[in-house]
């Protein structure tokens, strides 16, 4: 269920993005509040919802700055990054619980603020020359790595199928569809194929997650923790394919799609 999610996420991302870039930061926005709001706010860590809060609202912020402003650098991310990390210490030094877990709660809401960040990505590769083919080429690997996990088979043939299948589907793209004919088949493959890998390393990390989650709870750990952890996997499943594979996509493309298209 959780991969046909993402697919979804995914389909709705790339028709944002032929639609526009300020569609497609709405998208994107969408994406950054169920990944705070869906994993982050239930993390079982102290200030896990501040943490959320604050994430959202950098996230979000370097997403509209970018999409108003028709940005192709992420200037807006590194900008707001910075004042977060200020805030992120305010948080805690705002905390009347005695400061239990201290440097987990601070390492949350840093790490919030980064990753809810990173789709922003998206966003400004939309606004660069030939920027919608490559989010569309990156999306495509993406997609085929969530439907590929989905399939009843090893995970290591699986993960190799859909580095494949987005790579040939690629190579198509560059060869039969008109609007594709700018961009080299080689540029095409690697940007879709790499959107893939990372989709996949995202899976990856989310599993281990869920099987962490399935330790903890053999153990018999604190209930409520056992909950939230196991709560915040499905909408990890759902997001971190989106999130991991923003900055790789963005550089490659900037790389081998823009300048192809100049």
């Amino acid at each position: 269920m959780s991969s046909l999610l993402a697919a979804g996420l995914i389909g709705v991302l790339a028709v944002a993005s032929a639609a526009g870039g300020e569609f497609l930061a709405g998208g994107v926005l969408v994406a950054q509040v169920v990944f705070a709001m869906g994993a982050v706010r239930v993390a079982p860590v102290p200030a896990a919802h501040s943490a959320a809060w604050l994430a959202l609202v950098v996230g979000g912020g370097a997403t509209g700055w970018t999409a108003w402003a028709g940005l192709p650098g992420l200037a807006p991310v590194a900008i707001v990054l910075g004042p977060a990390l200020v805030l992120a210490i305010v948080l805690q030094l705002l905390r009347r619980d005695g400061r239990p877990r201290l440097t987990a709660s601070l390492t949350l809401t840093v790490a919030a603020c980064v990753l809810v960040a990173l789709p922003t990505a998206w966003v400004g590769l939309r606004y660069a020359d030939g920027g919608s083919h490559a989010v569309a080429l990156g999306l495509l690997g993406a997609g085929i790595a969530v439907l590929a996990d989905a399939l009843g088979v090893s995970a290591m043939v699986r993960r190799l199928l859909a580095v494949l299948v987005a790579a040939a589907a690629a190579a198509a793209l560059a060869v039969w569809v008109e609007t594709f004919s700018a961009v080299p088949a080689v540029s095409a493959v690697a940007v879709a194929a790499f959107g893939a890998v990372m989709a996949i390393v995202a899976l990856a990390v989310v599993d281990v997650l869920g099987a962490e989650s399935r330790r903890r709870l053999e153990e018999q750990l604190e209930v409520g923790q056992n909950g939230d952890l196991a709560v915040a996997v499905t909408p990890l499943r759902v997001v971190m394919p989106v999130v991991v594979a923003a900055p790789v996509v963005y550089v490659l493309g900037r790389i081998l799609v823009e300048y192809a298209s100049r």
